[in-house]
């Protein structure tokens, strides 16, 4: 065990295990932080995914993709109480920027969110007088979506909205691109104490416009279809009755349809196919019960046979005691008729499974810190 931890510390071959087609796993040891969230993006333009790990501490940076392995940027972020952030063109100059959700001294204080614009030169700049910054807001989640499909991105912002003395308003909120110079609030249904637990965007309806889902921490999720006049419609599906921890919308029979992808509050995954008409999500297609907490998961074609697969964390229960997480986790493999394959990865990683996200569509990003505790993050391949 000692020396399994040893070579998991030095980022070097950790494992095997059979996909078809694949047989090497391996993971890249990046930097041991703590983690609220992650951003997966071509920075650079380069033709590969660079990967920034969030989490209210001073080694905030992007990780540059090389040939040789991923390189730390010169350039930390100033420290705040950052937590997740997302990415996005906002002013059409052909440079990804970084929108990201900040703390308000839990709700005691003030925490406004960053727009960081990244210059010719790919250093980034803090805006300010931009309109989305929510001071009073206590910032968990954003997305960056076209929700007025006018071509600039627009930002929901998903605040834990506990009840603030100070009476300052701590809701979600949607704000609205004004041509790359400004951002100014919209009120719409999703508007409003919605949920911080997860957020995703996709196209349940299939029209082209892009919808919203929001994980509720004590509730039902919630789907909002954009109803292309301004405001979003809630859908109404057998899949919103239990409540989600983690859920993501994504093709994952390619019929052209978003189909929903969750762990519910009972540590069950399912896979939700999308039927092509309201109610769109009407009984799960595949369920399974995890062996350990249901942490995270993300979505890729991990064993390269052009067919989506799912790889989910698992985090051991003893964990947080630990920091030493036991819990190996999953591959669901997509089968080449329909359905999915379970297949247990052979992990023991030091830190505690916490975040995934895919990056260059066939890798993982996993994130073995947490929001409190600093943890190991790696790049996670397979190679032929």
């Amino acid at each position: 065990m000692e020396q399994l931890a040893r070579l998991v510390a030095s980022g070097v071959l950790l494992a095997f295990f059979s996909l078809p087609a694949q047989a090497q796993y391996k993971a890249e040891l990046l930097e041991t932080t703590k983690a609220w969230g992650s951003v997966v993006a071509d920075f650079n333009r380069d033709g590969h995914d660079d990967v920034f790990v969030s989490g209210h501490h001073s080694e905030d940076r992007i990780w540059y993709w090389t040939p040789g392995g991923y390189q730390p940027s010169s350039q930390i972020f100033d420290w705040v109480d950052r937590h997740d952030c997302d990415a996005a063109d906002v002013d059409l100059d052909g440079r990804l920027d970084l929108y990201c959700a900040v703390g308000a001294e839990k709700g005691t204080g003030q925490g406004p969110k960053e727009l960081w614009m990244q210059g010719a030169d790919g250093i980034f700049t803090k805006a300010t007088d931009f309109g989305a910054e929510d001071p009073y807001g206590r910032g968990r989640l954003p997305i960056f979506l076209d929700f007025n499909h006018d071509g600039y991105p627009d930002i929901y912002l998903a605040n834990l909205a506990t009840v603030r003395a100070d009476g300052q308003v701590n809701i979600n909120h949607l704000f609205l691109n004004q041509g790359g110079k400004h951002f100014i609030e919209a009120t719409t249904l999703a508007t409003g104490d919605r949920g911080a637990q997860c957020l995703a965007k996709g196209d349940i309806n299939h029209d082209g416009w892009d919808d919203l889902l929001v994980c509720h921490e004590k509730r039902a999720g919630h789907l909002y279809v954009n109803n292309r006049e301004g405001d979003f419609e809630e859908l109404l599906t057998p899949a919103i009755k239990g409540e989600w921890t983690v859920a993501r919308l994504r093709d994952m029979n390619g019929d052209g349809h978003d189909d929903l992808v969750l762990i519910t509050a009972a540590n069950q995954f399912q896979i939700w196919l999308n039927s092509g008409k309201a109610p769109y999500f009407e009984k799960p297609a595949f369920t399974d019960t995890l062996p350990a907490i249901g942490a995270s998961l993300t979505i890729g074609d991990f064993n390269a046979d052009q067919r989506l697969d799912v790889y989910v964390v698992l985090q051991d229960i003893a964990c947080r005691t630990t920091l030493h997480d036991k819990a190996a986790d999953l591959v669901y493999q997509a089968k080449p008729r329909n359905g999915w394959q379970r297949t247990q990865l052979v992990q023991d990683y030091l830190g505690c499974g916490h975040l995934a996200d895919t990056v260059d569509g066939s890798k993982v990003l996993l994130e073995n810190g947490g929001i409190d505790e600093k943890g190991p993050n790696y790049v996670i391949s397979w190679g032929k």
